[in-house]
C-alpha cells in the first residue's frame, strides 16, 4: 500500500532467553493514530523501541514506506523520520529546555562552532505556545527544576521539532491535566491532517477511542487482535483480547445510593493548612467502609493534602483525628498506629525498594511498628506468600527483586505492604497510573472488598471513570482548597470538571 509508513514483518525478540515477542505483524498508515495495547508485559513497548531503533529484534523486518531498515540506534530511526516520546524520559537535566528541544540540530549552528541560542529559545517558545505553556516554562530554565508534568510537555515537543513523520507516544498522557491532554489530542488532529501517523501506547482506553483510528493488541508477545478499526469494537472486546477473558464491569457496582453521612467518622481532617502553602483550610470526613475520592487537577493540592493528614509533611494549621483520637503533625509512625495505612503516587520513588526482594519490600512497613530486635523470615514468607495469593500477584520467587516485577503487580506489592498491617484507613494516591486494564480490574475489586470488609479508603485519582466508577463521596480541590463535597447522582464529569477549575 501507498500509503504505509511503517511495516513489521514476523518480528520476533528475547530477552535472556525469554521471548517476548514472537511473529509480530504490524502497520501504520499515513494519517492515522494506530493504539497498540496490552499488559504490562505484553510487549507493546518493546516493540515500539525495536521500531524507533533502542532496541534491534532477533528476526524478521522494519520497513519505513517501503525501504527495509536494520536502525542499529535512535539516531538512525530519527534520521528516517521517525521519533519516540518513552515512558522514561531522555531528557538532559542539566540543560535548558532550549537545549533538550534543540541541541542536536545542525541549523542551530554557526560556522559548526557557535550556537544561535536566541533562535533556539524563539522557536522554543512558539513550540510551547502548542501546549499553552510559553508562561509557565522559561525556555531557558533547566529541565532538572521542572515538574513531571511538564518534563512530559517538553518530551512531546522534542518529538515534534523533529517534524518527523512517524511520532511513537509511549502513555504520553500519564502526567498531563485534562487541559494538556486536551491540547495534545488537538496537536495530533492537525499532524494527522498533515500525513504524520501515530502510534500510541496507552493504558487509557477512553483515550484510546477518544483519538486513535486502529488498535493492535499484544498479549504474552503475540498477537491477539490485529489492527482493528476502532468503530467496529466495543470497550469490552478491547479489554478481553488484552486480559484473555471477559470483564463485564470494571468498576464494580456502585450506584451511589449508600448514606454514610449518618455514621461516626473515622477520619476527620478540620482546617488543615500544610506547611509549605500548598494546602488552605481544608476539611473532609471519611468513614468505616467508605471510598472516598479527592478529585481535581495536577497541582491542585491533592498529594500535599494526603501527605500532610499521613504525617509525610508537616502542618501549620488544623487537626487530624482518627477515631476521636488527635494526630500529631508528622509523625508516620503515629499514623501506622493509629491504624493508617499509605500508598504514595510513585511506586519507585516513595513507595517501593527497587533493588531489595518482594519479601522485604512487603514486610518493611510491618516491621517498622511490630515490636521486637528480631524478625522471623518464615512468618514475612507466610504473610507474603498469603498477600501474594490473595491479590493475584504474578511472583515467580519473592527472594527476586521487586524491580523484577511488572508495573501492575510491583502496585499490588505496594498496596499489600500496607494491607499487612491490617489498617482501618488506607490513603491511595493514583492507585493505578501506570498499570494495564488487567491489574486495575483486580485493585478495583480490591478496593471494593477492602470497603466492603469495613475499612475506609481515601483515594486520590487523575483518572474521571475511576472516581466516578468507585467512590461513595468526592471531595473536589482547586488551588489548595476544598472546592466542593459530591454524593450520590451529584458525582459526574460535568460537576467534578466545573469545581476542579471554575467552580
Amino acid at each position: 500500500m501507498e500509503n504505509l509508513l511503517i511495516q513489521t514483518k514476523d518480528i520476533v525478540k528475547s530477552f535472556f532467553g525469554v521471548t517476548v515477542l514472537s511473529g509480530i505483524d504490524f502497520e501504520l498508515r499515513k494519517g492515522e493514530v494506530h493504539a497498540l495495547m496490552g499488559e504490562n508485559g505484553a510487549g507493546k513497548s518493546t516493540l515500539a523501541k525495536i521500531i524507533s531503533g533502542v532496541y534491534q529484534a532477533d528476526s524478521g523486518d522494519v520497513l519505513v514506506e517501503g525501504e527495509k531498515h536494520k536502525f542499529r540506534n535512535t539516531r538512525e530511526s530519527t534520521a528516517a523520520g521517525i521519533a519516540l516520546v518513552s515512558q522514561e524520559f531522555s531528557l538532559l537535566p542539566d540543560f535548558s529546555v532550549a537545549e533538550n528541544l534543540f541541541l542536536m540540530d545542525n541549523s542551530y549552528y554557526k560556522n559548526n562552532t557557535f550556537i544561535n541560542k536566541k533562535a533556539m529559545v524563539r522557536d522554543t517558545r512558539e513550540l510551547l505556545k502548542l501546549f499553552d505553556m510559553q508562561d509557565y516554562i522559561d525556555p531557558y530554565t533547566n529541565v532538572s527544576s521542572l515538574s513531571v508534568a511538564q518534563c512530559q510537555v517538553v518530551e512531546i515537543l522534542k518529538a515534534i521539532s523533529k517534524k518527523a513523520k512517524v511520532i511513537i507516544l509511549d502513555e504520553p498522557t500519564a502526567s498531563l491535566t485534562q487541559k494538556e491532554i486536551d491540547l495534545l489530542f488537538d496537536l495530533v488532529r492537525k499532524l494527522k491532517a498533515e500525513g504524520v501517523g501515530f502510534i500510541m501506547v496507552s493504558h487509557k482506553i477512553n483515550e484510546i477511542f477518544e483519538i486513535c483510528d486502529r488498535c493492535t493488541v499484544l498479549r504474552d508477545g503475540k498477537m491477539a487482535m490485529n489492527a482493528a478499526n476502532i468503530s467496529d469494537i466495543t470497550q469490552n472486546e478491547m479489554i478481553q483480547a488484552m486480559v484473555g477473558r471477559e470483564v463485564n464491569n470494571l468498576y464494580g457496582s456502585n450506584d451511589h445510593e449508600k448514606d454514610f453521612d449518618s455514621e461516626t467518622p473515622m477520619l476527620e481532617v478540620t482546617g488543615l493548612c500544610d506547611a509549605v502553602g500548598y494546602v488552605t483550610d481544608a476539611s473532609i470526613k471519611v468513614r468505616k467502609g467508605e471510598i472516598v475520592g479527592l478529585s481535581g487537577l495536577v497541582g491542585s493540592g491533592r498529594t500535599e493534602f494526603v501527605r500532610a493528614i499521613f504525617g509525610v509533611d508537616g502542618r501549620s494549621a488544623g487537626t487530624v483525628s482518627v477515631n476521636g483520637k488527635v494526630l500529631p503533625a508528622k509523625n508516620i509512625i503515629a499514623s501506622m498506629n493509629s491504624g493508617i495505612g499509605f500508598v504514595p503516587e510513585d511506586r519507585k520513588v516513595g513507595g517501593l525498594l527497587q533493588e531489595l526482594t518482594i519479601l522485604v519490600n512487603s514486610a518493611i512497613a510491618t516491621n517498622v511498628i511490630e515490636k521486637g530486635a528480631f524478625t522471623s523470615r518464615d512468618k514475612e514468607f507466610s504473610k507474603c506468600a498469603d498477600m501474594v495469593g490473595k491479590m493475584a500477584i504474578k511472583v515467580n520467587n519473592v527472594d527476586n527483586a521487586v524491580k523484577s516485577l511488572s508495573g501492575g503487580n510491583q502496585q499490588k506489592i505496594l498496596l499489600a505492604k500496607w494491607l499487612m498491617l491490617n489498617p482501618e484507613l488506607l490513603i491511595i494516591d493514583e492507585p493505578t497510573r501506570g498499570v494495564d486494564i488487567g491489574a486495575k480490574a483486580d485493585i478495583y475489586a480490591i478496593l471494593r472488598e477492602l470497603a466492603a470488609s469495613g475499612m475506609a479508603v481515601l483515594m486520590v485519582s487523575s483518572e474521571m471513570p475511576e472516581i466516578i466508577g468507585l467512590c461513595d463521596t468526592v471531595y473536589v480541590m482547586r488551588e489548595g482548597r476544598i472546592r466542593a463535597r459530591l454524593t450520590g447522582d451529584d458525582i459526574d464529569d460535568e460537576k467534578i470538571g466545573y469545581y476542579s477549575t471554575i467552580g
